[in-house]
């Protein structure tokens, strides 16, 4: 089949990268999804990078699915220089960056194709990211570091309709496709001519913020990312804890903050901070009187331990 009728019936178009560390239960659900899935035949290969898994996950791939492409490391190189291992061995048009907690429902990759067909200069289509039970993950896209989408998130003014698209994170559950500054890299799918252009992932960041920083590139070439919730995939993490705490691991806090300086300059990092001690300070009060009015108290106390462990983070380092 030449290359011209294999895009016309939309077949074999996607390469599908997965970063393995330890995930060996996960890496089930994750690789049947695209291998066996109802979108299938638009995957071309999928490729699988193992960072020194010590939990016979690898072993699994190479036994279980003998079709992968299997990359072992010796050791956890971090998610930036796997991810830029694998995408030397990418092959397809497009390639689909899948976490292993994370799994395109029916007809998501096929919709994500078709956003990257009808917009030419579109580098990078993110779905509807959902836990188990359906329910929407804001952390799926939103808006590029800067005081203004800091504040918006930090200080609740996302809840508010004219701010609700402004923050860093999405702040309400849109149904239309739309361009965002940044999405998720748990389920991502790139332009393989767009990424070409800026290099791959950026490693100074073993890992978090990789998505914000490769969009960021992406944009400054000219390029779109755009974020279309009529594709959905389920995304796994973090369920039991962030879902109700809504933090975020210290290196996720600290990657952040070191990618906010490097876009923003020091005054503006200055105040990012203040926000940060104010915001955290705030979610860490809530939570806090919660506790203390026994309103779900043991998950009340974690999470005020958290956001205050994040307001002594934002205090950290030279500005």
């Amino acid at each position: 089949m030449t290359g011209a009728s294999s895009k016309a019936m939309g077949i074999g178009r996607v390469s599908v990268l997965v970063i393995n560390w330890n995930t060996r239960e996960l890496l089930r659900p994750c690789l049947s999804s695209v291998l066996t899935g109802s979108d299938a035949e638009l995957v071309h290969e999928v490729v699988v990078v193992d960072n020194g898994s010590t939990d016979g996950s690898a072993d699994e791939v190479a036994a279980q699915w003998p079709g992968v492409t299997l990359i072992r490391n010796t050791e956890n190189l971090g998610y930036t220089k796997a991810t830029n291992q694998g995408l030397a061995h990418c092959t397809g048009e497009h390639v689909l960056l899948l976490n292993t907690d994370a799994w395109p429902t029916a007809g998501a990759l096929r919709r994500m194709v078709e956003r990257m067909d009808t917009e030419p200069r579109c580098a990078v289509v993110g779905p509807r990211l959902e836990y188990g039970d359906g329910s929407w993950q804001r952390w799926t896209a939103g808006a590029a570091p800067d005081v203004r989408s800091a504040a918006a998130y930090l200080l609740f003014l996302d809840r508010m309709p004219r701010w609700s698209l402004r923050s860093m994170y999405l702040g309400r559950d849109v149904a239309e496709p739309l361009q965002r500054d940044w999405v998720s890299s748990a389920c991502m799918l790139v332009r393989g001519t767009a990424l070409a252009t800026v290099g791959g992932m950026d490693e100074t960041f073993f890992c978090y913020m990789d998505d914000v920083d490769l969009c960021q590139r992406l944009s400054d070439n000219g390029w779109t990312v755009w974020y279309d919730p009529t594709a959905r995939a389920v995304h796994l993490m973090g369920q039991s804890t962030k879902r109700q705490t809504g933090v975020s691991s210290p290196t996720a806090l600290r990657n952040f903050n070191r990618y906010f300086a490097r876009h923003n300059g020091r005054r503006a990092t200055v105040m990012l901070r203040a926000l940060e001690v104010a915001g955290f300070g705030l979610r860490a009060a809530v939570y806090g009187g919660r506790a203390v009015l026994r309103r779900d108290p043991n998950t009340s106390r974690t999470a005020a331990r958290h956001h205050w462990r994040n307001v002594t983070i934002s205090l950290e380092g030279d500005l």
